[in-house]
């Protein structure tokens, strides 16, 4: 049996740099990545000067260039009020097995409501994210439970990236990525 391998931000740097991304737009890596069952988290601004975060379902990009958070709107009403503010936003997207993580940021972004065919890639990532926690000893209920989500509860901060990062744990967590 060979050894888990596990990612690093050498990883994420080489990767970056080996795709060449065209100003404004993802590489297919990273789109492939941040829609594959990971782990979403949305920070903003509050209203009142503070950290807000909440915890999002699935992602959706557009055209390589366009990112959208689905976050649940009951839980996360003042982080939404602060998108609709004008707030700056930071998306942290964080796998369950090795904890590689990538954040991407931007000085805005835009509320929106989930359309027909947002649903069905929603259901998929929640489907890959809850048998991933299911083979880190989660239990089925502790696992169904986490990605469990109302679709008609959802809200949808859209943005267009500016600012790419590593957050993988390691040596070179926290640093651009640059083009």
């Amino acid at each position: 049996m060979t050894a888990p391998t596990y990612a690093t931000p050498t990883d994420d740097q080489v990767s970056w740099r080996d795709s060449t991304p065209q100003p404004g737009r993802l590489p297919v890596h990273l789109v492939a990545f941040v829609q594959s069952g990971v782990a979403p988290i949305l920070g903003v601004k509050g209203i009142d000067d503070r950290p807000l975060v909440g915890s999002g379902v699935a992602c959706r990009v557009r055209e390589m260039s366009v990112v959208r958070l689905f976050l649940d709107c009951a839980r996360n009403a003042p982080l939404l009020a602060a998108v609709e503010a004008g707030s700056a936003v930071a998306a942290t997207f964080s796998s369950a097995r090795d904890h590689r993580s990538i954040q991407i940021k931007a000085a805005s972004a835009r509320l929106d409501s989930p359309e027909s065919e947002d649903l069905s890639e929603i259901a998929r990532q929640c489907a890959i994210l809850r048998h991933e926690l299911v083979t880190l000893s989660y239990t089925p209920g502790q696992a169904r439970d986490y990605t469990a989500y109302d679709p008609g509860g959802l809200a949808v901060v859209e943005f267009r990236p500016e600012r790419v990062f590593t957050q993988t744990p390691g040596p070179g967590a926290g640093a651009e990525l640059r083009r």
